[in-house]
């Protein structure tokens, strides 16, 4: 009568945490038991075959399961690193942020006057401002209302407690990318 491993498990994945014992070895380490057993019995010491022989067997096992967790002899295959200084590396990676921004805004009701997203686009208008036209947010609220318009300036200036719908920001992305 055969006995099989438990159905999923094969005997080779039960017999996993063992290595890989071959044959040969095994029929070494009992050779080498009863080689051991003759020559204490020549000597005058009587010791169990069987004793003996279990214990070869169980030094084999030690040995595989050893070796089996020894590391790969293989060199691993060649590192690829990126550094943030290549250009290729993450070229959209403020973009990404920005949009993480927007998202975490939209999730928040009440709180869109608080977070990055609506700092930072504030500082992005007030810096373009000051950049291409000789503005200031802040000391030229006139001419900065006609720049932007009427909606946007409120927008960037006044308290937005909610995150604006996706087609008011566009209107006030555009207002700012067109200063």
């Amino acid at each position: 009568m055969r006995r099989e491993a438990p159905q999923g498990i094969s005997a080779r994945e039960l017999l996993s945490p063992f290595g890989r014992v071959r044959l040969w070895p095994a029929v070494g380490a009992v050779a080498l038991a009863v080689f051991a057993w003759a020559f204490a019995y020549v000597g005058g010491v009587d010791f169990a075959l069987w004793q003996l022989v279990l214990l070869a067997v169980a030094a084999l096992l030690a040995y595989s399961v050893v070796s089996g967790m020894r590391a790969d002899t293989e060199p691993a295959p060649e590192l690829r690193v990126h550094t943030v200084n290549e250009p290729s590396w993450r070229p959209f990676a403020d973009v990404n942020r920005w949009e993480d921004r927007f998202i975490f805004a939209e999730a928040k009701p009440g709180r869109f006057a608080t977070t990055n997203a609506k700092q930072q686009l504030t500082e992005l208008a007030a810096e373009r401002l000051r950049l291409r036209r000789g503005l200031s947010l802040d000391g030229q609220p006139e001419e900065c209302r006609a720049v932007l318009g009427e909606r946007t300036y409120l927008f960037l200036t006044g308290p937005a407690p909610d995150c604006p719908s996706p087609q008011q920001l566009g209107v006030h992305l555009k207002a700012i990318e067109e200063i």
